[in-house]
């Protein structure tokens, strides 16, 4: 009886409405020529769950489908070797992230074209002051992007380069954008090692040299790549200066230390490039000699390069000042890193996986003797190798969007933004990650008062924390969403473009700050707020 009864029950009980998958179409398209690309792969990415993807490639027609799509928000793009990867929506050729797409049950969408441009390629000779050409020089494009808040320069394109034996290069695969070009005569990145020379004199060498034939980064000339443009030509004549020798040798190098180190002299305030364009010397022999030649008057750092391989036994960065006379007999004291102790404490949920989360410490002036990595065990204990006293900055990556981090300590202290002062290892540093509950939601309207999709939304923290900063786009009715808010006081301003990593320019912000919307997000309050775009900002 009671086998009838449930039955029966079940029989009337309203069935679960079935999910129907949705589809998705479209076409990919040369951005310059508008002709379609055939075997491109495009892919479809949930939002917070990079696993949850699928892709599809391009018939000969350019076109693809994507089928059984659950609902949820998603990105999408397209990509293909010769061509710059691209997102759906995005405001500019070769933009990598374009709007977010909310697709819902059955949904079949259609026309979704994504236009590729091709990637470029700058080319030309190394000679010297001669004309003569100069083989196995290094020879970089970079361009200028935000990192940390700062503009910096960094190569694109295929790296490394080096001239042939006729002093010719060719620099492919760059992206639209501008980009200076340098070459560093191989004598200043080849290591030297000790000589017997007994006396250094100062002489007339080549040294790293920018289009146009100009020593210094910040004054050479940009070069515009657009789709597909091949710019020849671009000659550098190399540039010779009065170098010095320097001498000396690393005191307090521990017995068990590898018997060959590199030693680099980093240009002050060149930033993450100051490693590629310094001058190389190798760290050799019992008494730890070194001696660095061709090197141009300058204030520099010298220091031992990063490997990033196990722990290190021991750490050399000193500041140096080279004027236009020889070095003799300096010695640098070697450093002892420590092992730094870490706990990562968090609200378990099934999303998290303490396997996956990294803590990264790195140098915050950009002189980066020694990166550390530790990861969380079961306990969430972890350990960072091969730090020495000094300032670094903190990320913390691969908790999943379900959290934030709510906090992060070193010894009884709060860290404030995302640097940190370490001195010894007698600092622990904690970090705590919480779930989130509040949601940021709204609508991005142009200029016209009508909803943009793609548009660029941007949390900002009051006061700034660097890891508490958000940025979405807009989905294609225009609305955005930002889950997992940490409480607090935030600005919110929309763009209709803007570089990636500029909101953690302040400059950038200051004139920007009276047209933001001030909020103000609770343990697991949520909330709707319209935003004004503002025009496209680079």
């Amino acid at each position: 009886m009671t086998s009838l009864l449930f039955a029966l029950m079940l029989a009337q009980a309203p069935a679960q409405a079935e999910v129907k998958p949705a589809t998705l179409e479209g076409v990919v398209m040369h951005a310059a020529s508008q002709t379609p690309i055939k075997k491109a792969k495009v892919t479809l990415t949930a939002i917070g769950a990079r696993e949850d993807s699928s892709s599809a490639e391009t018939g000969d027609d350019g076109k693809y489908v994507i089928k059984d799509v659950k609902p949820g928000r998603y990105r999408l793009s397209a990509e293909k070797t010769g061509y710059q990867a691209t997102g759906y929506g995005a405001k500019q050729p070769g933009e990598a992230i374009g709007q977010v797409l909310r697709i819902d049950a059955a949904a079949a969408l259609t026309g979704m074209t994504i236009s590729l441009p091709k990637q470029g390629v700058i080319a030309g000779k190394i000679v010297d002051s001669d004309g003569e050409p100069v083989a196995k020089a290094l020879v970089m494009a970079m361009n200028n992007i935000y990192t940390n808040g700062k503009r910096v320069r960094l190569p694109a394109g295929t790296v490394p380069v080096l001239s042939n034996d006729l002093g010719e290069y060719r620099i492919g695969q760059l992206p639209p954008g501008k980009f200076i070009i340098c070459a560093i005569p191989e004598a200043m990145y080849q290591p030297t090692p000790v000589t017997t020379e007994t006396k250094s004199a100062a002489s007339d060498n080549s040294v790293t040299t920018c289009f146009p034939n100009i020593p210094q980064m910040a004054m050479a000339s940009e070069l515009e790549i657009k789709d597909a443009s091949e710019v020849p030509g671009i000659d550098v004549r190399l540039i010779k200066t009065r170098t010095v020798t320097i001498k000396g040798k690393i005191d307090g190098i521990p017995a068990n230390a590898g018997s060959v180190t590199i030693l680099n002299l980093t240009p002050k305030d060149a930033g993450p490039m100051g490693r590629a364009t310094g001058v190389r010397a190798m760290l050799q022999g019992a008494e730890s000699k070194f001696e660095f030649k061709n090197v141009p008057a300058g204030s520099y750092v010298l220091q031992t390069l990063p490997t990033g391989l196990g722990n290190l036994p021991y750490v050399v960065k000193a500041p140096l000042e080279v004027g236009d006379q020889p070095i003799e007999d300096l010695t640098i004291a070697a450093t002892m890193p420590f092992e730094l102790k870490g706990k990562l404490t968090a609200e378990v949920t099934p999303e998290l996986k303490l396997g996956s989360i990294r803590v990264v410490l790195t140098p915050a002036d950009d002189i980066m003797t020694t990166f550390s990595i530790g990861t969380p065990g079961e306990s969430g204990d972890f350990a960072l190798p091969n730090i020495v006293a000094g300032r670094y900055r903190v990320a913390v990556s691969g908790y999943p969007p379900t959290h934030y981090v709510a906090e992060i300590r070193t010894g009884e202290q709060t860290v404030a933004g995302d640097e940190v002062d370490i001195a010894s290892a007698a600092q622990p540093i904690a970090v705590k990650l919480a779930v989130g509950q509040a949601a940021i939601t709204g609508l991005a309207r142009d200029q016209k008062g009508e909803p943009m999709a793609g548009a660029q939304i941007g949390l900002i923290p009051e006061p700034r924390r660097p890891f508490r900063m958000k940025s979405t786009r807009t989905d294609q009715a225009g609305m955005f969403r930002m889950p997992n808010v940490a409480p607090g006081e935030y600005l919110l301003l929309a763009f209709e473009r803007v570089e990636r990593g500029a909101l953690e320019d302040e400059e950038f912000l200051k004139p920007l700050l009276g047209k933001a919307k001030r909020v103000k997000v609770t343990e697991s309050g949520s909330q709707s707020v319209d935003l004004s775009v503002l025009p496209a900002s680079r």
